[in-house]
This record gives C-alpha cells, structure tokens and sequence, in this order.
C-alpha cells in the first residue's frame, strides 16, 4: 500500500466543505481561510452534510456523557470540536500530519483572539510510536483521557489500523480512559453512501488510493473480533439517526432523502476500553 500518508490530507477538506451546511461554531469561518488558502479544486458534496454533521454531534454527545475532561483527538483535520471543547475548559490535544496541522494554527490565529493554552496542536503520524508519544506531554497523569477519531482508519489498511490501535492501547492502558470512534466503516454503509452520493466514493478514492473497500470491516462481530484481539472491549455501539433531530441540515435546511437517511442508520460510532487485567505483552504472546 501506499505509505505517502499527506495525500490523504485533502480529504480533511471534503468534510469541512459540508460542515458549512450546519450550526456547528466556526466551520463557516474556517472553511472559508481554506477556500482562501489551499487548494480545493475538488468534487464537494452538499448532501454529506447530514452525515458530517451526525458524526461530530454524536460523537460530542458521548464525550458529554463521558465526564472526562481530557481529550485526545487523531486526524482532528479542520474540525472545530478543539477550540470549542478547550473553550470550555477542557484539556484538548490534536495530532495530524503536519500539513494540516500547520494550517490548522493558522486558521485559529485568524478567526480566534484568544486561543485557549488548554488546546495543543501537534504535527505527527499516529502511526509513529515516536509522534504519538509527543501527545502525552500535554496529558494530565490523574486524569482518565478519552481519544477520538472520526476518518482516519477508514483510509488504512487494516495491518495500518492495528498500528494506531496498538498506540492507543498503549495511551488507555496508561492513562485510562475510552475511545470514541466513528472509524469501524462497515462495507454496509459504504453500500449506503454510494446510494446517497452519486460517484462519492469514486471521487474520493482519485483524491487518495487509499479508499479502498477492502479496508473496511464487515460487520460488528468483524470489529469486535478485530480490537479484541488487540485489547479492547466495544462497550457500545451508536447509530449516527440517534442524533437526527438535532441535525441543522436535516431540520432547518432539509438535506435530507430516503438515500441520505439510510446512511445514517447504517454508520455506526463505537465506545471500546482497554480489557481489565489484560496485558499488551500477554496479547503478543498468544
């Protein structure tokens, strides 16, 4: 497989475009440097804004419920849950390849005053033990820790998916702490999206070779068996129409058709934490 990793950075702009369509705080602002600022003579998609939109939100609804108020986001892209979450008085660290990250600080210098100390941005590839080690100078021992990821392992194989599983293992098991993660893409919902987005798919995958359907997991037992074989146990499992009304898009703008609305049944987010008693070392060496 490919192993040039920044060409899966402009995907980061394709879900930033839809973000537009929502009332998610500042993606207005920050698409708009991007369009200004980078290159985005790419297909764009209006109607995956509802998707997009049920991604962040419940993702942020199980943060919320969590209590935990460390967070650990890989591949954060141009999304805004950072600046809005150490607003609140979170501890936030970012990792992304250094491309983004680099104008993801620009972005904030721009349309934010005031960037909170609590928000650290970090250029790295949480493939790299080394990179994803940078994170944990900004984590608080005594607190538990929660790591995200909303597209980032849809794009890696699965050898690759093992990798950045492993370092958050390792993250979880020192720290503890969840993980909060809409990147277990079932190849039903792939399914499901190239119903809803003519060409979708095909589009992405001349943007990066790595949107490859082989890489996708293919059901919930396949995930299940797959992290627990590393160490995790799926605590829960989301549908992304759990949070359908809270959908700007959907409510106030109307994307929305029998199409769009199968995916959103059929994209699941997964909360798993490391298995008690169970040992990274001991897991080697069965």
């Amino acid at each position: 497989m490919n192993n040039n990793f920044e060409e899966i950075s402009p995907t980061a702009i394709v879900t930033s475009y839809p973000r537009t369509f929502t009332d998610i705080p500042y993606e207005k602002e920050i698409y708009n440097w991007i369009k200004d600022n980078c290159d985005t003579n790419l297909l764009l998609y209006k109607n995956l804004a509802p998707e997009i939109e049920a991604r962040y939100k419940l993702i942020n609804k199980l943060i919320d419920k969590s209590k935990i108020n460390q967070i650990l986001e890989l591949a954060a892209g141009y999304s805004s849950r950072g600046l809005i979450y150490s607003k609140k008085g979170y501890t936030y660290i970012e990792i992304d390849l250094e491309s983004v990250s680099q104008n993801k600080k620009k972005i904030l210098e721009k349309i934010e005053e005031n960037i909170p100390q609590n928000l650290n941005i970090i250029s790295g590839n949480v493939l790299i033990n080394d990179d994803f080690d940078k994170c944990k100078k900004y984590l608080e021992d005594s607190n538990p820790v929660i790591v995200v990821n909303e597209g980032l392992l849809r794009y890696l194989s699965f050898e690759e998916k093992r990798v950045v599983a492993e370092n958050i293992y390792d993250i979880l098991n020192e720290y503890n702490g969840i993980w909060i993660t809409s990147d277990v893409t079932p190849k039903k919902f792939i399914k499901s999206q190239n119903n809803a987005l003519q060409n979708f798919n095909k589009n992405l995958s001349n943007i990066t070779s790595r949107n490859n359907l082989n890489d996708r997991f293919e059901n919930i037992n396949h995930i299940k068996d797959f992290f627990g074989d590393i160490g995790f146990e799926v605590l829960e499992v989301h549908k992304f129409n759990e949070v359908k009304n809270d959908l700007y898009s959907v409510n106030k703008l109307n994307i929305i058709d029998e199409k769009i609305e199968q995916t959103l049944e059929d994209a699941i987010v997964v909360i798993m934490k490391v298995k008690e008693k169970i040992k990274k070392q001991e897991i080697k060496d069965e």
